[in-house]
């Protein structure tokens, strides 16, 4: 079986209490993956400050017995401006969980810079985070561009009317232009598609203890949860908005995209980092395609399956 080649560049917070855990299901899916080979992870600032990205990497990666896999520590802000914004939300988290490990030698873009010219055409690149890290391997070297195969990114909200600025487009709306630029084929996955990829409280408290990573996402979840349901984004329950960008690699067949130009606001007219979409016929090509539509419960049941193998959607259609 030849299986695909991907970068990961994440802003884990898988292992900070009260953070998100989205990055942790996409990496629990894409680590244990017969059909993917991991090159090289790379972290980035985002839900939590990149070295807490890294510690939190450095753990995952040792309770799946994955240290093997080469990890890179990237950007600790933005192109332009700072973190400012995000202070009050990042107060509410608890200390990130202790682990030692030693600090990665390489940054993040060079990581991306070495292996996109040591797999030329090969590499899947999936963008989970902010996308400086991306925007800085650009710049060091805009030939990567036509080096790898893919670029698949979480970011940006693409419904029929602007929307709030969503998360990773936010952190680093410069990064965002950069990359939706660049000559390389780039995917988006939207708000609007990864919420689909929605989990009850009750899945979250089912899984597994004698798991590690799983038991870790479990006791993680309950206060992630709480979280959103006070700001009334979700009940009952929380979107792995990252698993589902995870899920469009192992089986891109799930989603429908079409190509498109993607405006980043500069913050003129709407808020900094709010996305707009404007399709781009066929016959005249884009790079950049933007995901419309997800076969939502193939996803989920896609998604689950690495998360808690043992649980059965059918089972709980039933009940």
């Amino acid at each position: 079986m030849n299986k695909s080649l991907i970068y990961i560049d994440t802003d884990l917070s898988l292992g900070t209490p009260g953070a998100e855990i989205d990055d942790g299901a996409a990496l629990l899916m894409l680590l244990r993956s017969p059909e993917v080979e991991v090159a090289g992870i790379g972290s980035i600032f985002g839900n939590v400050p990149v070295k807490d990205a890294t510690r939190n990497l450095a753990r995952l990666l040792d309770m799946l017995g994955r240290s093997d896999i080469p990890l890179a520590q990237g950007a600790a802000g933005p192109l332009e401006g700072d973190m400012g914004w995000f202070a009050e939300w990042q107060a509410g988290y608890g200390a990130t969980l202790p682990f030692t490990y030693n600090k990665p030698r390489e940054s993040a873009a060079d990581m991306l810079v070495r292996l996109a010219h040591a797999y030329p055409g090969q590499l899947n690149v999936i963008a989970i985070g902010p996308s400086t890290n991306l925007a800085l391997a650009l710049e060091k070297d805009p030939d990567i561009a036509f080096k790898v195969k893919q670029v698949v990114a979480m970011g940006g909200s693409f419904g029929s009317q602007p929307q709030e600025p969503e998360f990773n487009v936010h952190c680093d709306p410069a990064a965002a232009r950069r990359i939706c630029a660049a000559d390389w084929p780039l995917t988006l996955l939207g708000l609007e598609i990864t919420r689909q990829a929605a989990f009850s409280r009750a899945q979250f408290a089912a899984l597994p203890e004698s798991d590690p990573a799983a038991s870790l996402l479990r006791q993680q979840a309950a206060g992630w949860i709480d979280r959103v349901e006070a700001m009334g984004w979700e009940k009952d329950g929380c979107s792995l908005h990252d698993a589902a960008a995870a899920a469009y690699l192992l089986q891109a067949d799930l989603f429908h995209s079409v190509p498109a130009e993607v405006e980043i606001s500069d913050g003129s007219r709407l808020p900094i980092g709010t996305t707009l979409v404007n399709p781009v016929p066929r016959s005249q090509g884009s790079n950049t395609r933007v995901v419309t539509t997800v076969k939502a419960r193939q996803c989920k049941e896609l998604i689950w399956s690495f998360i808690d193998p043992s649980f059965s959607f059918q089972e709980e259609a039933r009940a």
